[in-house]
This record gives C-alpha cells, sequence and structure tokens, in this order.
C-alpha cells in the first residue's frame, strides 16, 4: 500500500483544438511529459465518483462551499480492471482556493468495501497511522453521508511536469470526456452507458501549482486567449444525465 498527500492551487481552462495544440506546442520549451504515461504524457484516467443520496457533494461545489469534499475511487491505464488491480482511493478537499488530495492504494475490492460501506472485511495489509486515519477519515465520510457510488468518468489525459525551475508545476489536458450513472463499478467493461459530456473538440486544461504560476505560463495562458473555467467533471457528468432530475425531491 502507498500513500499520497498534498496540497496546491488548481486553474482551469477550456481549450478548443486549436488552442490546445498551440498551447502544449509553447509549453514544450519549459516542461516535460509526464513520466507516467508514453513518450508524449499520455494515459487514461478511470474514476467512480461516491456522493450522498441527495448528492451533497454536487451541491457543495454547485454552490460554492468553501469547504468540501469527495470521495473517489480510481485507476490509471487502458486495462481490464479486475477485484485485485491497484486502485488510488482519494479523497479530494478545497478549502477556500487551496485543493488538498489524500491519497492511498488499494486492491480494487477492497476500494468498493471502503468507500461503498460494504460489509465485509478491508484487504488492507500493514497500516502505518496516516494510512489508518485516512482510512478512517473515509470510513467516516462514508457513514455521515451513506456514500454511495454515483457516477462514473472516463477521459484521455496528457500531462506535463515543471522542470527544475518550476517545482511542483503540473499541466493537464483532458478529452474524450465520458460519463455514466449506471453500471456503477470500474468491474465493468461495458461503456454503453458512457456519454460524452464534453464536445470532443474541447479540452480541459488543468494548471497545478504549488505557490504561484509563473510568467513565462500566464504569458502563453493570455497570448493564446485561453478562458478560465470552473469546470468540474463530475458535476457536468451529472448534469448530462437524468439522474438528478429524477432524484431531485431527495434535494430540496
Amino acid at each position: 500500500m502507498r500513500i499520497k498527500e498534498y496540497s496546491r492551487y488548481e486553474l482551469k481552462y477550456l481549450l478548443n483544438g486549436a488552442q490546445y495544440r498551440q498551447v502544449v506546442e509553447a509549453l514544450s520549451a519549459y516542461l516535460h511529459p509526464d513520466e507516467m504515461g508514453d513518450t508524449h504524457g499520455r494515459y487514461s484516467v478511470t474514476s467512480l465518483y461516491y456522493d450522498s443520496p441527495a448528492y451533497w457533494a454536487y451541491w457543495d461545489k454547485l454552490e460554492g462551499h468553501r469547504f468540501r469534499r469527495k470521495v473517489r475511487a480510481r485507476v490509471y491505464g487502458d486495462q481490464v480492471i479486475t477485484p485485485y488491480t491497484p486502485c488510488f482511493v482519494e479523497i479530494k478537499q478545497r478549502i477556500n482556493k487551496t485543493v488538498q488530495k489524500k491519497r492511498v492504494v488499494l486492491p480494487y475490492s477492497s476500494a468498493e468495501v471502503l468507500c461503498g460501506g460494504l460489509t465485509e472485511d478491508i484487504k488492507t495489509g500493514d497500516l502505518t497511522a496516516t494510512e489508518q486515519a485516512i482510512i478512517e477519515e473515509v470510513q467516516y465520510l462514508q457513514i455521515v453521508n451513506q456514500l454511495q457510488p454515483a457516477c462514473v468518468v472516463s477521459y484521455d489525459r496528457q500531462a506535463f511536469e515543471g522542470s527544475e525551475y518550476d517545482p511542483g508545476l503540473r499541466i493537464t489536458f483532458d478529452s474524450n470526456l465520458k460519463g455514466r450513472v449506471h453500471d456503477l463499478t470500474l468491474l465493468s467493461q461495458s461503456y454503453a452507458h458512457s456519454h460524452f459530456f464534453l464536445l470532443p473538440e474541447y479540452y480541459v486544461m488543468e494548471v497545478k501549482v504549488n505557490y504561484r504560476v509563473p510568467h513565462w505560463l500566464m504569458e502563453i495562458i493570455g497570448h493564446y486567449g485561453c478562458t478560465l473555467r470552473r469546470v468540474s467533471k463530475y458535476c457536468t457528468a451529472l448534469e448530462n444525465s437524468k439522474v438528478l432530475l429524477q432524484r431531485q425531491e431527495l434535494v430540496y
């Protein structure tokens, strides 16, 4: 089991295809592809989001609450997911403008048990005190909010990392964004219910930085007319389904 915890600022932009190609070319002089992906820093991401029956995580985001948390299970890469596939269980937390992420790696079957509040024992192995604290926080959120699977979101990502002169800088471009509110398990190999919730010709660019955005990056963003947008993949995927309309009586 591995664990990772960090805090940073996130800025999101919605780019068309021409802007994406221009920005990526301009960034090549400053950044290098994420080693987690292929030679161009590309890989796929699939996440299962958990929410309360009344979708409080969705409404907290929509209403702009300064403190909010959401829980998700995430798998990277194109692979057939089995109960034994390593899976990141994440708590993504926002406090004002700062984003904090706590994550721990479990077998997917244990991630489903932990996030979904199932009765089986969680197979975790030996835990450090920090690992145990994160698992207990997920359990607390599950009990208090009655978390249940809400939406599967998948997309293709191209990621770049900063050099030694810009430590902590990370820029990602997400495309082919799809979601579904049926077959709410990552074990499902059926994508019949997945739908594009953003037109395929658009990209979500995320700028993630520990302290400040470098001046050269702000010049690139301004030069190519990138517009800051508050884009939530989870919320947008839900809004493009009928699930919120079907359960609106639970919200009010």
